[in-house]
């Protein structure tokens, strides 16, 4: 079996992979709101605190997961199918005993936790500490889903994976809000979430099957492949624990420090503005098996696919972060009210401004990883993440929530900064980057778009995204598509004006 990674393929993958992130996030904009009003502020809080807690655990496996997609990825390049099943296997069961571990792990500091660590109220303590012990016991599928996913993702299976993202990302939240029919019991919709899960999991595995027959008949371990596995996982199994310290930090400091009710106002800008990644998530889940497949037989081919996904999810992100800085308080007010609008408008506008860069980031970061590098990623987020920390703490202790959402932005800038010099220095020599007039001016652009958090005026701030698109639309063209990209476009324009 030969995987095409030509461009159409890529982008057609890539189509199926929005759409899995995109439709969940639909409904999530629908759902939240009655979600909100059905458990309360501090209650919902606390349902993100869960969500957050059983997302770093399942995590937790010591980057076999991601490993698992590189190694088939190369592998299926290679035509060396027979490796296969052993090589899935084996990890899936590393995954499963480094999971029991984390499930039992959790299980011990669940009443820290609860009891000491957060600001939880005295009468949603008992119910806090029964749902954690329950999300213990879903660890184990987590964090087996997540590997069993990317082998499908190996084999380019991103129809399936995306129909059931679809189904797993709707329920995660009209089941809590169909629980709330019955009982506002965190315990019952947390049951059901994993349930759903589990199903997930079956249908995950029998895809597996499908794309791979001979997993099904040659079900064994080869002791072995474990060293292998495990070296190639090492540098990943650091990204993957502090990655989720980045990503809940924030959160998990404002519970302590601040309020479980605070975590409200900050975690639904947090997660609408984490959501707008769908579109960089959807570019990298199909370019990492690419890079991990193409770099050795046809690095040029590799480094291309790179240079074009920068550019593309600039091109595309920059409209919707300069509407949302813009109109973020105006859609905050219409979506949940008054008064959260005035308490999240600045925290949506600064985690909006840092999503430009993050998503960049995404790129190199996939990139370093896909070519059997992600030691550079692990030490570049090893020397972060003690600043990080720090600044967060003094960020939220002086600041508030707003405080969390500029450190954050901060951060984030900082380490696209430093993954795009590594990939320059090490791997993009040829590709000769050069600071030239249309880059400054794009950069002049991206400062000029934070003007609107000093403006009220809606007249104004119309005025104001109209100018600065003008001017984004007119450099894009002007200097940053080729010829190719323009033909294309206009292609499209004619068969639209039909």
């Amino acid at each position: 079996m030969n995987i095409n990674y030509s461009g159409r393929s890529i982008a057609k993958y890539t189509v199926y992979n929005l759409l899995g992130y995109g439709i969940p996030l639909l409904f999530a904009l629908v759902l939240i709101p009655p979600l909100l009003k059905g458990l309360g502020e501090e209650k919902f809080g606390i349902l993100n605190l869960v969500w957050m807690t059983i997302g770093y655990f399942g995590f937790f496996d010591f980057g076999i997961g991601r490993a698992l997609t590189k190694t088939i990825a190369e592998k299926i390049g290679n035509s060396q199918f027979d490796e296969v099943p052993g090589i899935f296997w084996t990890s899936l069961f590393l995954m499963l005993i480094i999971s029991v571990i984390g499930a039992s792990v959790l299980v011990l500091l669940a009443p820290m936790l609860v009891y000491k660590s957060f600001n939880i109220s005295e009468a949603f303590r008992s119910e806090t500490l029964n749902t954690f012990y329950l999300l213990a016991l879903s660890i184990p599928i987590v964090t087996t889903t997540a590997g069993i996913k990317g082998f499908l993702e190996a084999y380019q299976r991103f129809g399936i994976i995306n129909i059931v993202r679809v189904v797993l990302g709707v329920f995660s939240f009209l089941v809590p809000l169909l629980c709330l029919l019955f009982t506002n019991s965190l315990v019952w919709i947390v049951l059901l979430l994993i349930l759903v899960r589990l199903v997930v999991w079956s249908i995950y595995l029998a895809e597996c099957f499908k794309a791979n027959r001979n997993l099904k008949s040659r079900i064994y371990l080869k002791a072995q492949l474990v060293k292998t596995i495990l070296k190639l996982s090492g540098w990943m199994t650091i990204s993957n624990i502090i990655v989720p310290v980045f990503v809940n930090l924030d959160r998990f400091l404002i519970g302590t420090l601040v309020s479980a009710t605070a975590i409200t106002y900050y975690a639904i800008p947090y997660e609408v503005v984490s959501k707008l990644l769908i579109f960089p998530g959807a570019i990298t889940a199909v370019l990492f098996p690419a890079f991990s497949a193409s770099h050795l037989n046809n690095p040029g081919f590799a480094k291309n696919l790179l240079l074009k996904a920068i550019k593309y999810i600039f091109l595309f992100f920059f409209p919707i972060v300069l509407l949302i800085i813009t109109f973020a308080n105006e859609g905050l007010n219409i979506w949940l009210g008054e008064n959260y609008a005035m308490q999240s408008t600045l925290i949506m506008q600064l985690l909006v401004a840092g999503v430009i860069f993050i998503s960049l980031a995404y790129i190199p970061y996939s990139f370093l990883e896909g070519i059997g590098r992600p030691d550079i990623t692990a030490k570049i987020q090893l020397t972060e993440l003690p600043f990080y920390i720090s600044a967060m703490w003094i960020g939220i202790k002086y600041m508030g929530i707003n405080g969390a959402a500029l450190v954050w932005m901060l951060r984030v800038i900082v380490d696209a900064a430093i993954l795009f010099l590594f990939a320059q220095k090490h791997f993009l020599k040829d590709s000769k980057f050069k600071l030239q007039p249309k880059y400054l001016l794009l950069f002049a652009l991206i400062l000029f778009s934070s003007i609107p958090v000093f403006l009220e005026n809606i007249i104004l701030k119309f005025i104001f995204f109209l100018i600065v698109m003008v001017a984004f639309t007119y450099t894009s063209w002007k200097f940053i598509l080729v010829e190719d990209e323009k033909s294309f476009l206009i292609s499209k324009l004619k068969i639209l004006n039909l």
